[in-house]
C-alpha cells in the first residue's frame, strides 16, 4: 500500500437530511439495528443493490459518519451525475477490473476512512440477490477491516407503488478469517461468506442466488441485531 494521498469526495452538506426527508414522504421507512452503526471505528460496509434509492434509505441515519463508495462510471456525463456527486463518488468501471478504482478505494482506507460497497457490482433485476463479485472480498482481504452488512429491502418500490414499506436493517460488524493475501477459490470463499451476511438480514424471498446456502443460517447470529 502507499502512502500517497487520495482527497475525500466530501458529501455535500444537508444530503443526509434531504434523503431523509424524501424517504419517508415516499414509503413507509423502518430502520433496524441503529444501535451498530459504528461511529468510532473503520469499517467496509457491504450492502445489497436493489434500486437508485438504496442509498436514499440508508444513509439518513448515518448523520456525520463519512462513507466513500463505488459508483459506476457509466452515469459519468448523464443527468444522474449531478445527484451522485452530491454523495461521496468514487468512479468505477463495472464492465471489467477496474484497478484503478480498486486502489484508489484502498489509499482511503489506508487514511483511515470507512468504505461502501455493493458486492453485486449490479442493480438486481430480479428482486433476489445476485451472486457476488470478488472485488468487495479483495478489498476486506488487503484492508483487514470489519465488515459491516448493511439489508434494504422495499426500494425497488418506490415511486411504483403508494408509500411501500422500506427497510433498513443494520448488522453487526463481522471479521472474516485473516490467513494472508487471498486468491483464487479463497475469493470465492470469502464473496459467498460476504453475501450470506447480507442475506441473513433480508426476507427469504429476497435471498435470491443464495437461496438455501447453508452460510446464511451459520452468519446469522453473528450479524443479525439483537432487535432483528
Amino acid at each position: 500500500m502507499t502512502t500517497e494521498e487520495v482527497k475525500f469526495p466530501k458529501q455535500k452538506p444537508g444530503v443526509r437530511f434531504l434523503c431523509g426527508i424524501f424517504i419517508r414522504l415516499v414509503s413507509n421507512y423502518q430502520v433496524i439495528g441503529r444501535e451498530n452503526i459504528p461511529w468510532n471505528s473503520q469499517v467496509l460496509m457491504t450492502v445489497n443493490h436493489l434500486s437508485y434509492f438504496d442509498v436514499v434509505a440508508f444513509v439518513p441515519p448515518l448523520r456525520h459518519l463519512d462513507l466513500p463508495g463505488f459508483t459506476a462510471k457509466k452515469y459519468k456525463g448523464t443527468w444522474r451525475e449531478f445527484f451522485f456527486n452530491l454523495g461521496s463518488p468514487i468512479w468505477i468501471d463495472q464492465e471489467s477490473p477496474d484497478r484503478k478504482a480498486l486502489m484508489t478505494a484502498l489509499k482511503l482506507i489506508e487514511q483511515g476512512y470507512s468504505f461502501g460497497v455493493a458486492p453485486e457490482g449490479h442493480r438486481s433485476k430480479t428482486g433476489g440477490l445476485q451472486q457476488g463479485q470478488e472485488g468487495a472480498a479483495f478489498m476486506a482481504n488487503r484492508a483487514n477491516l470489519p465488515i459491516w452488512p448493511i439489508a434494504v429491502s422495499g426500494t425497488e418500490q418506490v415511486l411504483k407503488k403508494a408509500r411501500p414499506t422500506v427497510r433498513v436493517i443494520f448488522g453487526k460488524p463481522y471479521h472474516l478469517p485473516n490467513e494472508g493475501r487471498a486468491r483464487g477459490d479463497k475469493l470465492t470463499e470469502y464473496t459467498e461468506r460476504m453475501m450470506c451476511a447480507i442475506a441473513a438480514l433480508l426476507p427469504e424471498q429476497y435471498h435470491g442466488y443464495y437461496a438455501g446456502n447453508p452460510l446464511i443460517e451459520e452468519m446469522a447470529p453473528l450479524v443479525r441485531p439483537d432487535s432483528f
